[in-house]
């Protein structure tokens, strides 16, 4: 009879020849093309969970030869083992991904530094079971959780249905894996969906009025067909006089009038002090000011918020359409990438 040590042993080999790691093992593979299916036991033992059961080729070859499974044979001289040709693998179909998942069980509460062969000693007294995969984080850090394969539907079953299982006295939380798969795929689809919600109404929120300091507006007008007026000359003429700069111009080169902002509060008023009869000299022609008050105030200053969030909408809209044209490389992101990387 095979010692606990010799079972553990055991367990490994048949999980590294079993079903379910040897198709997707390609190390694994590749040796055992070189003769005839066997592998060395010196080449085994570079895989660090068997090494930790023991580094003793011929501890290892005498356990195996004690399996009742029979799944792997051990070579005359001891010193190599492969998979008994009389159990060939059977072929990883649509079918056969299809039966592995029926009797494959999610379960969660293990110590998040717990060893896998402490997981797979506990799970014998359910199985017998065929493989125990550990999850993992994207940096290798076990997640307390396992897909369990058992070889039989019903021990799946069972073990999934008892009314309580706890490991450690903590409860373990059991459900089939398609069961697992379906919820994460709803708490995906219902993520993107608030997510897509969300940005939706932050969109359709109407954004808050920009506000700009009162007192600070002024209209100019006294410009003739065929005079020509810059902004950058009324700015000059303003500063000169006001001792301010101006926050922004509203007037094109041609238009007869226009508006000019001042940055802060009160400017304007202070600024129209310095005038007389609210008449302001640039080169050669002669404006007239007024200050902007009121009704027409609060008109003119929305009109002016309204401008600035439309323009703004516009280039974010831009700047997002830039980023998925950059994003798609023309239509031909994936192609493109694939191409740079052969």
């Amino acid at each position: 009879m095979a010692s606990d040590l010799e079972k553990k042993i055991i367990r490994q080999i048949e999980y590294y020849f079993g079903d379910i790691n040897l198709p997707r093992d390609k190390f694994l593979q590749e040796k055992i093309k070189e003769d005839e299916g066997w592998v060395t036991l010196e080449v085994l033992l570079t895989f660090k969970r068997l090494a930790a059961l023991s580094s003793d080729p011929e501890v290892i070859a005498k356990a195996v030869e004690k399996s009742e499974n029979k799944l792997v044979e051990v070579s005359e001289d001891q010193k190599k083992l492969r998979r008994n040709p009389e159990k060939p693998l059977p072929e990883l179909d649509d079918d056969r991904r299809k039966e592995l998942m029926a009797r494959t069980a999610y379960a969660k509460g293990f110590p998040l530094d717990e060893e896998l062969n402490d997981i797979l000693s506990f799970l014998e007294a359910y199985g017998p079971i065929e493989s125990c995969i550990r999850r993992s984080t994207k940096d290798h850090k076990f997640k307390g959780s396992c897909f369990i394969i058992f070889k039989e539907m019903e021990k799946c079953k069972s073990f999934i249905e008892k009314e309580s299982l706890k490991y450690k006295d903590t409860e373990l939380i059991r459900k089939w894996q398609n069961d697992y798969f379906e919820e994460k795929k709803k708490e995906i689809e219902e993520r993107k969906k608030n997510k897509k919600e969300k940005k939706g109404n932050a969109e359709d929120k109407p954004e808050k009025q920009l506000e700009f300091p009162k007192g600070a507006v002024i209209h100019f007008k006294g410009l003739e067909e065929g005079q020509t007026l810059t902004r950058e000359e009324l700015k000059e003429k303003v500063k000169e006089v006001g001792g301010v700069d101006l926050a922004f111009v509203d007037f094109n080169k041609g238009d007869l009038e226009g508006y000019a902002r001042f940055p802060e509060e009160n400017n304007a008023v202070e600024f129209m002090k310095k005038l007389t009869d609210g008449e302001l000299e640039v080169e050669t022609f002669k404006l007239n000011l007024r200050l902007l008050e009121g009704e027409e105030e609060e008109a003119y200053l929305k009109k002016t918020s309204d401008t600035v969030m439309e323009l703004r909408k516009k280039q974010k809209q831009s700047s997002r359409n830039n980023r998925k044209r950059k994003g798609n490389f023309g239509g031909h992101g994936r192609e493109a990438k694939s191409k740079k990387n052969e």
